[in-house]
């Protein structure tokens, strides 16, 4: 597809499905934004580069942690190459279903912010918030942004990338929170971060499981060991790993998305809904996906008020998110409410096409909509339509 097409596409979509749109004066920096969601959606940084401003991010970047000078100018020197790399690493790979919806849009006196979601299989969620601005000559750019999937700013995740470009003692010295690290402390964090730049997991764990407790604890050791042991998919290490990364950002909330998706890899349903829970409330964003998740996830930890709960909030956030109306369902099904599962059956069939009939609603996973098919309520219901 042409990227004109592409961007006329992405921007009827947003148009069909934004709750929130801008003012009348700001509908300029809207319609900048909806082509920049076109880049992402089409991962082409050439599109995105020309919404980003390199002073105001080059400078959050450098701000987060002590980087070398040497280091510093080589990323001065590179700066779009550095971005490219950070910016594609953070988005679905270039081809892939995934796209990237506008779920909130609010700008007024030259700055603003956006809220992007993208929808992945297992209804799993990334969101990325877009912090806003006008330049002087009226352009939108963007100055950093949040990704839900690193749990922190594009920008502080981009000084990581810069403190393992060149790991030396010193620098591991003004990165680690212990007041007097010993010398071998020093050596050890030194040799992990030098893993972590070259991306092999196998060093990072022979280096790590030679930790003593106060290393483990540090918090960009704690990530790296939880993510690394995903990347292998050795549960047992992860489910180690994961004690330990939820112990150091318990009361970080950016990171409690990331920690219930976490959870969830082991099944560990309590947990990923109380850490979502506490996202949710956090984020404080009008949209359907998070309560959506937390009604499923009610269901599972037999909690059927709270599950009804989120759903009808995921459909009062967001009527035109499908599976909001898919949890709705549910979780009336599964309370045995089968008149009030009329509703969401409607606006299944109404709004997004489906057709279900008995036969449709006995295959499927959730068990109890085979007492839903064999209710009075739904029979009725199914005949007054056919």
């Amino acid at each position: 597809m042409k990227i004109k097409k592409a961007i006329a596409a992405t921007a009827l979509c947003i148009l069909m499905a934004t709750p929130l749109f801008a003012a009348e004066d700001d509908s300029e920096a809207f319609g900048q934004f909806q082509a920049f969601l076109g880049g992402l959606n089409q991962s082409s940084f050439e599109m995105i580069r020309e919404y980003l401003d390199q002073t105001d991010l080059s400078n959050r970047v450098l701000s987060h942690q002590p980087i070398q000078a040497d280091v510093e100018a080589m990323f001065r020197g590179d700066f779009w190459n550095f971005i490219s790399k950070g910016v594609l690493n953070v988005l679905p790979p270039q081809g892939s279903d995934v796209k990237a919806e506008l779920v909130q849009f609010s700008f007024e006196n030259g700055q603003g912010r956006a809220i992007v979601r993208f929808s992945y299989p297992k209804h799993e969620f990334q969101f990325q918030a877009f912090d806003l601005r006008h330049d002087r000559r009226g352009r939108l750019k963007i100055v950093d942004w949040f990704d839900s999937n690193k749990g922190q700013m594009f920008s502080a995740t981009m000084a990581e990338e810069l403190l393992t470009a060149k790991p030396v003692k010193e620098a591991t010295r003004r990165l680690l929170s212990l007041e007097s690290p010993t010398d071998l402390q020093l050596f050890q964090a030194t040799e992990i971060l030098k893993a972590i730049r070259d991306r092999q997991a196998a060093r990072f764990f022979e280096i790590y499981d030679e930790f003593d407790r106060p290393l483990t604890r540090e918090p960009w050791v704690a990530k790296h060991a939880v993510f690394m042991a995903h990347g292998l998919q050795d549960m047992d290490r992860f489910a180690r790993s994961l004690e330990v990364f939820a112990e150091v950002f318990s009361e970080n909330l950016d990171m409690a998305l990331l920690l219930s998706d976490f959870y969830l890899s082991v099944e560990d349903y309590e947990q990923s809904f109380e850490a979502l829970k506490k996202f949710e409330l956090h984020f404080s964003v009008s949209e359907g996906a998070l309560p959506a998740k937390l009604s499923a996830l009610a269901l599972a930890i037999g909690r059927p008020d709270d599950a009804e709960t989120f759903a009808v909030k995921a459909t009062s956030n967001e009527p035109t998110f499908e599976l909001g109306w898919w949890s709705l369902l549910r979780a009336r099904t599964g309370a045995e409410d089968y008149a009030g599962a009329l509703e969401p059956l409607t606006q299944l069939e109404d709004r997004f096409g489906h057709h279900l009939d008995e036969a449709k609603l006995r295959r499927d996973r959730f068990r109890a909509f085979s007492k839903l098919a064999l209710s009075q309520e739904f029979r009725d219901w199914r005949a007054g339509r056919n």
